[in-house]
């Protein structure tokens, strides 16, 4: 497992920022053309389904939706909403939605399994979505005081690669760490309850637990070795039979990026809105720099080691690496942003 998220990666994501700034200008050129040419503003408007998890890292669609961007690009959204992202990605496995918002790692695993899934886009990564948290009587200081102790996790997601990575990071054998496997509902009703001595949470659940146990609660964060990507799938019969709407709901997040960038504070409310947060914790949560819509070469090598520490682990069965590459369907960004692909293809 490499813990540190590849340093071209960490590179990236400290110069993000300057780089969106720089692009915004771009963007919104390019988005204002995509949703305005003939392909896209004629023509009935077609509904896509998108299952996403009531996270703020499905911000981009929030902000979307909030400010009828999906209506102007000529598509119809409605959206699905799941606690998990890997609950959004089965909805499409069933064919109750047409695309899903889902992390990495629930890709992975799907794909490794056997399902046939594509991918269109990152469209979020953050490196403080994930976190660990401790019961503050409980004599947890460090990560490392995690030895022997019961931390709750949801199997299938992100948060066990997450925190296999915390404990590789800071020296600590993950076969000293008791692992209980709960739903979200069920991980915080625990955690609160002191039947677990830490969990593994993300937002905005991490965010209400905080605001209602305060100081009862410490945080350990993992920027250093972990960064949590957000995509866009959506199965490949649907996506070579339905081109012009998979690029007409681009356009409608390339068009929400540039909208949260100009105007970070109304995005930030219409994210709230949708996942049902206080605006005052909002604005410690909302970072706009974390979301961007890309395909760039970190998200193969991220699924790569996700894809070795799964098997390392016995999570699938062990067998030859996969070309993630296979499963990029690039060329419809590339159609509406062509900058936005930096994967070698």
């Amino acid at each position: 497992m490499k813990t540190a998220s590849n340093d071209g990666d960490t590179r990236a994501l400290k110069n993000r920022g300057l780089l969106l700034a720089l692009a915004a200008l771009l963007i919104g050129v390019v988005a204002f053309v995509a949703l305005r040419s003939p392909e896209t503003s004629t023509g009935a408007v077609q509904k896509v389904t998108i299952a996403l998890p009531t996270q703020i890292n499905s911000a981009l669609v929030h902000v979307a939706s909030w400010q009828g961007l999906f209506l102007k690009a000529g598509v119809d959204v409605v959206t699905q909403p799941f606690n998990l992202g890997k609950d959004a990605l089965q909805s499409v496995l069933d064919g109750k939605a047409d695309l899903a918002v889902v992390a990495d790692t629930p890709v992975m695993f799907a794909l490794l399994g056997g399902a046939d899934i594509a991918v269109l886009a990152g469209i979020s990564r953050s490196r403080r979505d994930l976190a660990v948290v401790v019961q503050s009587d409980v004599g947890i200081n460090q990560i490392q005081d995690l030895r022997g102790k019961s931390v709750g996790v949801t199997m299938g997601t992100n948060m066990p690669y997450f925190f296999d990575a915390m404990l590789q990071a800071r020296g600590v054998p993950s076969d000293k760490v008791n692992l209980t496997n709960l739903r979200t509902d069920a991980l915080i009703s625990a955690f609160k309850a002191g039947q677990i001595d830490a969990a593994v949470m993300f937002q905005p659940f991490r965010a209400k637990v905080e605001a209602e146990m305060g100081d009862r609660i410490k945080v350990f964060y993992g920027e250093d070795v972990y960064a949590s990507r957000f995509m866009l799938v959506g199965k490949p019969f649907y996506i070579d039979g339905h081109p012009q709407e998979v690029r007409r709901v681009l356009s409608a997040l390339i068009a929400a990026n540039l909208a949260m960038l100009a105007d970070p504070v109304e995005a930030r409310r219409a994210v709230g809105r949708a996942v049902k947060i206080d605006d005052a914790i909002m604005a410690k949560l909302f970072e706009p720099e974390d979301y961007a819509v890309l395909l760039d070469q970190a998200m193969l090598l991220a699924l790569d080691d996700q894809t070795r520490w799964a098997m390392q682990k016995g999570l699938v069965a062990p067998g030859p690496m996969p070309n993630y590459l296979n499963v990029m369907k690039y060329q419809h960004l590339e159609a509406v942003l062509p900058t936005a692909v930096t994967i070698v293809h």
